[in-house]
């Protein structure tokens, strides 16, 4: 419809006309009404935000760092309610978590190996915004975000991809070697490490220690009797 005056205008002419079919001209039986139509508009932003909602929306102003100079729109997580596996990259690879091509071999590889269905899965960064390199400068001014993601999220388990989140969440730096096929607990979480996409496609001899770390890790998370 037209503009607000318009609209409250059309709808006291209806009031008007029902008064004449009452023959009640005064308003005595059919007293005048106040209107406010909402648009579509409107009712999304009366609905309450989420907490994650409003997380991400007041991380997405942040300048703590100079991160934020890159940023040219918050790299937004793919969220899940309570979901079994939080995957936990160390950057946005751009205004993504994922380039494209990491994607494709996220959702190929280590979805897949896993045996998740679609609901069960959610990714998110350490690091906020797309800097290009890990900086544990700013993974420890994103480090409260994603704390309170993992406490809104209460995943059943996280798996850190690559070295630089493994060694920064865990507070070790002993080399993947050694960090990889264990179990570790960082709040109350079970979590494990592995290569993230980017590994892969800058190493494709990976694929068969990644293959390896899939099986550990569905066994360890109490999927390896599912059929893919």
């Amino acid at each position: 419809m037209g503009d607000e005056f318009t609209e409250g205008y059309l709808m006291s002419l209806i009031d008007d006309a029902e008064r004449i079919i009452l023959s009640d001209p005064v308003g005595d039986a059919v007293p005048y009404r106040s209107y406010t139509l909402k648009r579509k508009g409107q009712e999304r932003q009366e609905r309450a935000e989420s907490p994650l909602e409003r997380l991400y929306r007041e991380t997405a102003s942040c300048h703590s760092c100079q991160g934020y100079l890159t940023r040219s729109v918050f790299a937004s997580p793919v969220v899940k309610s309570g979901p079994k596996v939080l995957f936990i990259a160390p950057f946005p690879e751009g205004p993504m978590i994922f380039s494209p091509e990491s994607l494709r071999i996220f959702r190929a590889w280590w979805k897949l190996s896993l045996l998740l269905e679609e609901g069960e899965w959610a990714l998110t960064s350490l690091i906020k915004c797309p800097v290009g390199e890990f900086s544990p400068e700013a993974a420890d001014k994103c480090r409260g975000v994603l704390r309170s993601e993992m406490g809104e999220m209460n995943p059943e388990a996280m798996i850190l991809l690559g070295y630089d989140t493994a060694s920064y969440m865990l507070r070790q730096d002993a080399g993947m070697d050694n960090l990889r096929g264990r179990r570790f607990v960082v709040n109350h979480i079970p979590v494990f490490v592995t290569y993230s996409p980017r590994d892969y496609i800058n190493d494709p001899s990976l694929k068969k220690t990644i293959w390896n770390d899939m099986l550990f890790i569905r066994k360890s998370i109490g999927t390896e009797d599912r059929r893919s």
